[in-house]
């Protein structure tokens, strides 16, 4: 009977450490999601969040981040794969401290209809965050947050017609993020979000196809330009003949 008992409270003990973990893995997928979401206003899924059961890590699969309104491709910005080290008694803490934060996989997909840019949206939706009424109680302080094997892909269309180029982009790592006051969810993915769109475009002169970043009068006037200046040099070729 006793032994009966005992495998009875073992099996419950399990159930209740199994559901206990499972519970965790949403509560931290949720908050991935609804953090990003209410950073970037636009859709953010999560694949999946695994926290280790001692609380040291927690892995992050299959971030999806969902173009604004009016633009082709699906998804924005996507990352394979993200890696928490924590430390390990502050996971559930009001503020937690994290030694490192490694990005993989990262997909971004600038793409420009004629003058507007899906990633000036994105950059005006960050500038008007108001981390104060985001909802989100829990702060953290990461040493290190670094982005691995990012790939960009530029997509330009004007008037019609359609360019797309793609490059890789180097690897970089941010430091020290919130370590004044700690950072939320939200304020840590506006931070790596704008970071990264930043590089991308600095980084894509030559590489983005040509006028991406520029709006449609200022492509006219260029063409414009192009047009005086090629009649300037007629003119000065027949007055030498």
């Amino acid at each position: 009977m006793f032994k009966k008992i005992a495998l009875s409270v073992v099996i419950l003990v399990i159930v209740v450490l199994v559901v206990a973990y499972f519970v965790r893995n949403m509560l931290v997928e949720k908050a991935v999601e609804a953090g990003s979401a209410y950073a970037l206003g636009v859709e953010t899924n999560l694949g999946s969040a695994s926290l280790e059961i001692s609380g040291g890590s927690v892995e992050l699969n299959n971030l999806a981040v969902s173009n604004p309104e009016g633009f082709t491709t699906k998804e924005f910005l996507s990352l394979r794969r993200g890696m928490f080290a924590v430390d390990a008694g502050s996971v559930l803490d009001k503020e937690v401290k994290v030694d490192s934060f490694i990005i993989e996989g990262v997909t971004l997909n600038l793409e420009q209809i004629d003058r507007r840019g899906n990633y000036q949206v994105l950059l005006d939706n960050i500038k008007q965050l108001e981390i104060k009424s985001s909802g989100e109680s829990q702060k953290f302080r990461i040493g290190l947050i670094a982005l691995r094997d990012i790939n960009v892909s530029g997509s330009l269309s004007l008037l019609g017609k359609k360019a797309e180029k793609s490059f890789k982009l180097d690897n970089f790592s941010l430091r020290d993020v919130g370590s004044d006051n700690g950072a939320k969810i939200s304020e840590v993915t506006a931070t790596v979000v704008k970071t990264l769109i930043t590089k991308a475009l600095a980084a894509g002169g030559g590489l983005l196809p040509e006028g991406f970043g520029k709006n449609l009068s200022e492509l006219k006037d260029q063409g414009v330009e192009n047009v005086k200046t090629e009649a300037a040099d007629k003119l000065q070729d027949l007055a030498n003949l």
